[in-house]
């Protein structure tokens, strides 16, 4: 049998984390993914800055706040667990809308 424990709650939680966030990017995707033009991946020119503010909302999820609640002895509480999907954002974007915008992660010191 498979062991299910988690080391922290960050760990038992990411999954859904990640679930939540793919979730809202998806949601912005849809909004704005028919000005791209699907043969040759070209946004008309009244449409560059929708896209493009779609998709620094999207690659402004990848540090990722996550609220749980957690049943601790005497009470209840809510803890914000903070993600990285720096990658995994990549990946979607590559995947549904075609490009790379691995450009838009990069941190610049």
């Amino acid at each position: 049998m498979e062991d299910l424990t988690y080391e922290t709650e960050w760990e038992a939680n990411k999954d859904d984390a990640l679930r939540e966030c793919i979730d809202q990017a998806g949601n912005i995707t849809i909004e704005m993914e028919h000005f791209i033009d699907e043969n040759d991946n070209t946004v008309e020119q009244q449409n560059l800055v929708e896209t493009y503010t779609a998709v620094q909302k999207i690659a402004n999820l990848r540090f990722f706040e996550h609220t749980v609640s957690i049943e601790g002895k005497y009470r209840v509480y809510e803890e914000v667990l903070e993600y990285d999907f720096s990658e995994q954002l990549m990946e979607f974007l590559q995947d549904s809308l075609g490009y790379n915008y691995e450009e838009l992660f990069e941190v610049y010191v």
